[in-house]
This record gives C-alpha cells, sequence and structure tokens, in this order.
C-alpha cells in the first residue's frame, strides 16, 4: 500500500460499500501488508506475511541435512507480483497490519487452458497496446517457438495489476504504474458492470487512482463528478482539498530528492510555481525554507565575489597580488552551491579587524583547494598550496613517464605540502580532464584516452551535472544484441524526468563489443572505461554500482565478484552465475548484491540458487526478487526498489581482515593486496596417474592487520605487493610483514608521494589513497 494511500485513508472516511454497486471485490482487513526493514537501512513494502524458507528449490531442501534443527537462512516476502528473499539474519524489523485494499475484479469468459509454461522467453516483439477493453496481445519466445497470446486485465488493485492469457494456464501481476491511466479507466468502465450514472461508482474510481498514486487523473474524475452530480459539490470540493494536500506532499518529496541530487536550480525555479492555496503548514514551512536557502546561498555567494574584489584592492605585494588576481578569476567562475562550503572560513572573518587583506585572501584560497579544515591565513602557504593543485593535475594529465618525474621533483621542493594537505589536494581536484560539452538530459559518446586501444562508451550525465560534486555511477552491461544506449536509456530514460537523473546518478554503458571476448579482455574492458570516467567526470568511487542486463548482468557477476573492491553494490538482472562464481561468492562478504530473476526464465533461479544461498548463510548482503510466472524481461518495475537500495550503499571501509580467492591471473588485487606468479594448478586442470580430471581450485588469498601494526599474508603466489595507508597502519611505528612463515619487511613505512600520485594516475580512484608501496 503506497504512502499516499495511507495519507489518504487518515485524511477521510471515504469507504463505501462498493462490491455490491460495482461488481467487483472490496477486501478490507483480509489481507495483511506490511514494511520490511533490513539492517542496511533498505526497507520495502509488502503484502502477505513474512515466512522462513529452508531453501530455494526442491532438490536443495532434499539435499539438506537431515536432522532435530532445521535452519531457515531465507524470510520470504510475497506482493501479487514477485517474491522478495532476504538472509533471515539480516531482517531487522518487520511491521505487520491489517490494510484495506480496493481490487476490481474482471469477469474473463471461461475457455480450454490446457497449456501451462514451465519456461518462457522474453517478448519477440513490444506487446500490442491495451484495447478499451483491457485486453492485449504479447507474442512470446517459447522453446517450441514463437507464440501469440491474448492476455486480459482481470484484477485492478492500486499498486498491481494481474494479467491473465484467455488461451492458457498463464496467469502474473505487474506495476499498475506500467498501464496507462486511461487504459485502468477504460477497462473499469467496460470490462465490469459499472455505472456511470451512480456516483458511488464514481467515486470509487477516484478512490482507485488516489490508492495508486495517479493523483492527476483521480483529478480527473473528479472534475467528472463535479460536472454531473451538482448535489456532490461540497464532497468533490472536500476532496480536491485533500488531493491537493498530497500532491504537495509529493512535490515536497521530489524537492528533497533533488536537492540531495545536487540540483539546486531546478528546485529555485520550481518552487515558486508550488500550490499555496489549502497546504498545510508544515508543508509550506519546508518549501519556504528551501527558497530561504538557496537566496541565503546565493547572498553568501554574492558577499565572496565582492570580498575578493575589495581585499584585492587592498594587497600591496605585487608577487602575491598577480597570484591572487589568477585564484580570483578561477574561484569567481566555480564559485557555487557545491563549492561554497569551501569559503565557510572566509566568510566568518571576512570583517574581522585583526586580520590583514592577504591573510584573509589566504584563507579563502587555501581553504578553496584543501577545504575549510585546512585552511591557513599564510599567503605562501596559499600560493604553494594552488601550485601543488596545479602540478598534481599537470602529473595526472601527462602519459610521459620522464616529465611525470620532473614534476614529482618539483612537488618535493614545495615548502609546506605534506600528505595531509596532499590528499585534502586530490580529494578537491575534480576532474583531471574538462568535461566535453553536452545537452542537459542527453547522453555523450566517449572514447577512452589510451592510445591505440580506445574503447567508446556511452554516459549519461545528470541533471545540473557539476565538476565541483561527486556523483555516484552506474556501471550498465548490456546484453548480446542491445546497444549500449539502449542499457543507458533504460536507467536514465530520455528527459531530466528519468530515474538516474532524479536521483542524482551518472550512468555509463561501455561497449562490451570487440575482437576479444575472453573473461579477462571483457573485465579490462570494463574497468578501463571506469578509470576513463573517472578522470574526466567527477566520480565517487565509493558509490560506483556494476549492473547489467541478460548476458551483461552475467559479465557483471563475475567481474564484480572477481574484483569486488572496485563496486559499492552488484545489480544483476537476470544474469547467471557461471563456474568462476561457485568459488568467487566468497568475494562478496563487502559486496552487497541485488539479484532479480523471473520464475519462468529456464533453469536460471535453480542454477542460481546454490551460490545464492551460501551467500545467504554466511549473512552476506543479499537481496533476491523473484517475478511470478515470469520470463526473460528487464523488470523496469523493479527499478525504484533498486534506487532505493543503491542509496544506501557505500563502499565499506578498507577491511584490516579479508579472504578472498582467485582462480586467473587478471584476478589479482583485492583491496591493499596486489599479486601475480599463480601455480599452474590454479589456473589450469591437471590429469591425476591414472588419467581423471582434477578441476582448477581456488587459491585463498589472506591478511591481517593487527593493532600492532603486524601484517600476516597467506597467499601461494611468486610476487606480492602490499599497499598502505594511514587508515590501515599507523606510521609511527615499525610495520612487520610475515609471509611464508618469514618476516619479510620490518621498518618505519614513509608516506610517498610518488606512490600515492602512481596509484591517482593508475586507477583514477581520488576516494582509496595509498602512500606506501611493500614489494615482496
Amino acid at each position: 500500500m503506497s504512502a499516499i494511500s495511507s495519507l489518504f485513508r487518515k485524511l477521510t472516511d471515504f469507504a463505501a460499500p462498493l462490491g455490491v454497486v460495482l461488481g467487483f471485490l472490496l477486501t478490507a482487513g483480509t489481507a495483511q501488508a506490511g514494511e520490511v526493514v533490513m539492517r542496511s537501512g533498505y526497507r520495502f513494502e509488502f503484502e502477505g506475511k513474512a515466512v522462513p524458507v529452508q531453501a530455494l528449490t526442491i532438490e536443495q531442501i532434499r539435499g539438506a541435512a537431515q536432522g532435530p534443527i532445521v535452519g531457515y537462512p531465507f524470510t520470504m516476502f510475497e506482493d501479487p507480483a514477485r517474491r522478495t528473499y532476504l538472509p533471515q539474519a539480516l531482517v531487522s524489523e518487520v511491521q505487520l497490519g491489517d490494510i484495506p485494499v480496493d481490487e476490481f475484479n474482471v469477469r474473463i469468459p471461461p475457455g480450454p487452458k490446457s497449456v501451462m509454461f514451465g519456461s518462457i522467453g522474453g517478448f519477440t516483439i513490444p506487446p500490442t497496446p491495451f484495447s478499451e477493453f483491457g485486453r492485449r496481445i504479447v507474442s512470446l519466445n517459447t522453446p517450441n517457438g514463437n507464440l501469440e497470446i491474448i492476455q486480459a486485465i482481470s484484477k485492478l488493485k492500486p499498486d498491481f495489476i494481474t494479467l491473465t492469457a484467455l488461451k492458457q494456464n498463464w496467469e502474473y501481476s505487474i506495476s499498475s504504474r506500467e498501464i496507462p491511466p486511461d487504459v485502468i479507466r477504460a477497462t473499469i468502465s467496460n470490462a465490469t458492470n459499472f455505472n456511470d450514472d451512480n456516483h458511488e461508482d464514481r467515486l470509487a474510481v477516484v478512490r482507485y487512482f488516489l490508492d495508486a498514486g495517479m493523483l492527476s487523473r483521480a483529478q480527473l474524475e473528479l472534475d467528472g463528478i463535479e460536472k454531473d452530480f451538482e448535489d456532490m459539490e461540497a464532497r468533490v470540493r472536500e476532496l480536491r482539498l485533500m488531493i491537493r494536500q498530497l500532491e504537495a506532499a509529493e512535490y515536497l518529496k521530489e524537492f528533497r530528492s533533488r536537492l540531495d541530487a545536487g540540483q539546486f536550480e531546478l528546485v529555485a525555479r520550481l518552487s515558486p510555481r508550488f500550490p499555496r492555496n489549502d497546504i498545510s503548514e508544515a508543508t509550506l514551512a519546508a518549501v519556504d525554507q528551501m527558497m530561504a536557502d538557496h537566496e541565503t546561498a546565493h547572498e553568501k555567494m554574492d558577499r565572496v565575489r565582492a570580498g575578493l574584489s575589495r581585499l584585492q584592492a587592498e594587497v600591496k605585494d605585487a608577487a602575491h597580488l598577480e597570484r591572487f588576481q589568477d585564484m580570483r578569476w578561477v574561484v569567481d567562475r566555480r564559485l557555487s552551491r557545491n563549492t561554497l562550503e569551501r569559503m565557510s572560513p572566509f566568510l566568518q572573518t571576512i570583517d574581522d579587524p585583526t586580520l590583514s587583506a592577504e591573510e584573509k585572501l589566504a584563507l579563502a584560497y587555501s581553504g578553496w583547494v584543501v577545504g575549510p579544515a585546512l585552511a591557513d591565513t599564510d599567503p605562501l602557504k596559499a600560493i604553494s598550496l594552488w601550485d601543488a593543485r596545479d602540478r598534481v593535475r599537470d602529473y595526472l594529465q601527462s602519459a610521459n613517464s620522464l616529465r611525470q618525474q620532473d614534476i614529482l621533483d618539483s612537488l618535493m621542493r614545495l615548502e609546506g605540502i605534506g600528505p595531509e594537505a596532499m590528499a585534502a589536494i586530490v580529494g578537491l581536484l575534480g576532474p583531471v580532464f574538462e568535461t566535453p560539452v553536452y545537452r542537459e538530459g542527453q547522453s555523450l559518446t566517449m572514447q577512452t584516452m589510451r592510445v591505440g586501444t580506445s574503447i567508446p562508451y556511452e554516459i549519461l550525465l545528470p541533471a545540473e551535472y557539476s565538476p565541483d560534486r561527486s556523483y555516484p555511477v552506474i556501471m550498465a552491461l548490456h546484453m548480446a544484441g542491445m546497444s549500449p544506449k539502449a542499457e543507458l536509456d533504460w536507467w536514465g530514460g530520455t528527459t531530466i524526468s528519468g530515474p538516474a537523473h532524479r536521483n542524482g546518478y551518472i550512468v555509463i554503458a561501455p561497449s562490451l563489443q570487440g575482437e576479444k571476448t575472453g573473461a579477462s579482455d571483457l573485465h579490462e574492458r570494463v574497468l578501463e572505461v571506469l578509470r576513463d570516467a573517472r578522470r574526466r567526470f567527477h566520480v565517487d568511487s565509493d558509490r560506483v554500482f556494476l549492473t547489467g542486463h541478460g548476458s551483461g548482468a552475467d559479465l557483471a557477476l563475475d567481474l564484480g565478484m572477481a574484483h569486488p573492491s572496485h563496486f559499492a553494490g552488484l545489480v544483476s538482472i537476470g544474469g547467471r552465475l557461471n563456474e568462476y562464481a561457485h568459488h568467487y561468492w566468497e568475494n562478496c562478504e563487502e559486496l552487497p548484491c541485488y539479484y532479480v530473476m523471473g520464475e519462468l526464465d529456464g533453469d536460471l533461479f535453480a542454477a542460481n540458487s546454490s551460490d545464492i544461498t551460501r551467500q545467504v548463510k554466511n549473512s552476506y548482503d543479499v537481496v533476491l526478487v523473484q517475478y511470478k510466472q515470469r520470463g526473460n524481461e528487464d523488470y523496469r518495475e523493479e527499478l525504484p526498489r533498486i534506487f532505493d537500495w543503491m542509496g544506501l550503499q557505500r563502499r565499506g571501509d578498507q577491511p584490516i581482515e579479508l579472504e578472498r580467492v582467485t582462480m586467473r591471473p587478471g584476478d589479482n588485487r583485492f583491496d591493499w593486496i596486489e599479486f601475480s606468479g599463480l601455480p599452474a594448478n590454479i589456473i589450469e586442470p591437471r590429469l591425476s596417474r591414472t588419467g581423471r580430471v582434477i578441476p582448477a581450485s581456488p587459491l585463498p588469498i589472506e591478511g591481517t592487520i593487527t593493532p600492532g601494526n603486524n601484517i600476516y599474508l597467506k597467499a601461494g603466489v611468486s610476487q606480492l605487493t602490499v599497499w598502505l595507508s594511514p587508515e590501515l597502519v599507523r606510521y609511527d611505528e615499525r610495520v612487520k610483514v610475515s609471509w611464508k612463515g618469514r618476516t619479510m619487511f620490518n621498518d618505519f613505512p614513509e608516506m610517498n608521494i610518488s606512490t600515492m600520485l602512481e596509484q591517482v594516475y593508475t586507477t583514477g580512484d581520488r576516494s582509496r589513497l595509498y602512500w606506501t608501496r611493500i614489494d615482496l
């Protein structure tokens, strides 16, 4: 049941004996609805009860060890369209309640239904539009070829609509948002004994659209009632007031979402149009505060610009003045709500009589480069910080190793640029290369910058994209036969009202076409596109999500499990876990996974069930969604829940204890451990003395960092590199590294700017900085 429906029910006692009048079923209190909350904070609504589940398939239940205690690792939550399985250990709270639900039942003529589907593919062509009686034709890909099926709307609920095949034993539900309101209205009129002259029937339709969150359509229905029933004027007026309150709540929710995505100007443009008549004081106060915050921010920006101009005129030192003029030009051009916080020390001291003009400007310009916490009143320090920033950008832009070494040497000679300042500079540097010109809402076609191996990709930037704000990223991998653009549109839409825009995500769709098709080649192709995007755009590397459909999801699962430290989450829509996943599932300890599958999509659910069960039994963060009686589809209706889930995920802190496995030479980096030289029995199968094939086995990679700065490694490889940072070890004490039963390193670690910049140059990741490299 939607939040709008709940609010509406609180605002009015609007329940008539509709079942008798309309000929549809009104159930009140017979269906139990609720909300589940995971420990991560992810929550969603469901209908029915929470059901403990022993296993995902009958075969797993039969194969389970028999004993006095039966384990139930899953809890299943069901609604008319899908089943959602969660790790029982990660379910934090389940709230149940009896909520009345309105259902329109459409009479379906009886007919032969001998055909049942055990497996179906996707639609071979798009379904026909629904008729005015709620029917359509779909062409289905079945094991026996294409089959045309007539579907009819058989039940309408506010959240879900049930479709029933007229000649086959096939029925499932889809989101009501997937069907146009006009189709729903026509079906109610033409496929039930709806009486257009009965005001209770008409009000029941209003109730339905309100519960479905289709407020514009509910308002349109009220217009008709007001015109046709003069004696209903008072009641219509009351309902209009309630709809205005609901619309205001939806506007406010949208404004907050857009503000969270950094779309300040969009909200500022829309806020004056907000309907203010008959709106609650709390809602108006919230909107007014948004407008006031925007005006205050612009007033502060005006104050910053005026202050920089005034104080610059008071600078006496010619050398300082020349540098400050260049800095002012940059700040004036880039000052926005995304960068205003950097100016907070300057704004706090702009009228301080104890500070000189140069000291105040130093606060402004140093804060711009390293952030307010490290802002300094020393003009020479501010100039040095800007010099360091410019040289860091030159280093990251250069492909010439000799040139990079010259830049490093010059950085070493700068005074007052310590590790803390350098980390802050890198964090606020923004994209190394400027963003190409783009039109808002339209995608860009890009090519990676690596000479000779350029890889094309599509990228969609969110509304009001700013290079001074970091954005979460969706790496979307397309299925075979589909284009990257199609995958991009699925996530982003074609206008700024699309889901990626509304939630403030960059969407990247690499081209997976090429001569080389091996897993390692495809892995490198995707990772190279990610590295390129990090250089060109302001990517939040702690919020990169790897996703895909079909064969693209197959690749996403393989890549994500092989390189889990790159991503904040893994979303598979119709993806199949391969033979490596039978071992690599262990690598997902810190990688949340969201699986979406159709019940009739061949053996996909059964094939994936074993590895997903292993994850769940180990309390990994997993969401498994199975759409009932559905096949190979894109499941667009799952998008809102996926975005809710992604909004809570972040790449975790670097683990001080890690246990991973590898089986391929390219899968050679897990967080702070990098390695090479895998033994042959890991990479390829072997033959026993009797000729029996011994399959390749996974190689454990283990590392532990103790509070005493001791690092213990277990890895049967020939070479190993340890990457360290202040988040992992203390730099004022010795670090002792033990591997292969002996001490391989025992010394005080040093913070090396060269090491840090080398990693940033190689990966583009400016969220995880490594200062020390130990080669063993």
